[in-house]
């Protein structure tokens, strides 16, 4: 199986290719290519190009482009992950898991009834350490696309400004909410091409934060009978998604 990286959009566009350090590392001192190996070096953005190893300097490998291809999404919709951090290390294995499930983005978000609080350089180092665990499931899952993960917020403010979605779905236990699979079949029937889903905290979103979901224009869905943990609504609701538009 050919080894996989991915670079920056403008260093993919090069008909040679210096391949950043921790993974030039890698190819040299765990996978030992040499000169003449073959790699795929992606842009993280659908584009694709076969490589072959012409050398390097220092930690860092070259690598020259003989054949380039862009990849076609094969889902009909894309769609995103509006996620209440939860405790431990529970967001990152979320994240790696909506990676593989073909999620665009990741917009976490702190919430009345969350205990994570993050805020200024933590809140950016984070989100750089996050940015790195969809990157490694993207690789491992064989993807052309990394999926974006944004900056951390308030719900209240991400609700506040204007969404780049054509629908908005929350997970919620009011009874009153659509089953899920119920809420997909009328979007496919408006042509919905974009959707995000926000999962709440332990303890789930208060009365207060579901009426300002609704208020920006979410439907909320519901997963079942059952009471399912942070992570595996958050699983549930994108293997639906998945399910239902095809992993791209």
């Amino acid at each position: 199986m050919i080894p996989r990286c991915f670079v920056r959009p403008e260093e993919w566009a090069k008909t040679e290719i210096r391949l950043p350090p921790a993974d030039s590392h890698h190819f040299i001192h765990v996978l030992r290519l040499s000169a003449g190996s073959r790699i795929v070096v992606c842009d993280g953005q659908g584009g694709e190009s076969l490589c072959e190893v012409r050398g390097g300097g220092g930690s860092e490998l070259v690598v020259r482009v003989i054949e380039r291809r862009v990849r076609s999404s094969s889902s009909s919709v894309s769609f995103s992950l509006i996620q209440a951090i939860p405790k431990g290390a529970r967001m990152e294995w979320i994240l790696e898991k909506a990676a593989e499930l073909g999620v665009w983005s990741v917009f976490p978000i702190m919430t009345e009834r969350g205990v994570v609080r993050l805020e200024g350089t933590r809140a950016a180092g984070r989100r750089e350490r996050w940015q790195r665990v969809v990157t490694e499931a993207a690789k491992q899952c064989r993807t052309a696309w990394i999926p974006r993960v944004e900056a951390i917020e308030e719900l209240k403010d991400l609700l506040g400004r204007s969404l780049p979605f054509e629908a908005l779905l929350v997970g919620s236990l009011e009874p009153a909410a659509a089953p899920l699979k119920q809420a997909i079949q009328e979007m496919k029937g408006k042509g919905v091409r974009s959707v995000a889903l926000i999962i709440g905290p332990e303890g789930d979103l208060t009365a207060e934060e579901l009426d300002a979901s609704m208020k920006a224009g979410a439907r909320a869905v519901s997963f079942g009978e059952r009471v399912l943990r942070v992570e595996t609504a958050a699983i549930y609701g994108l293997s639906v998604l998945a399910h239902e538009f095809g992993v791209g």
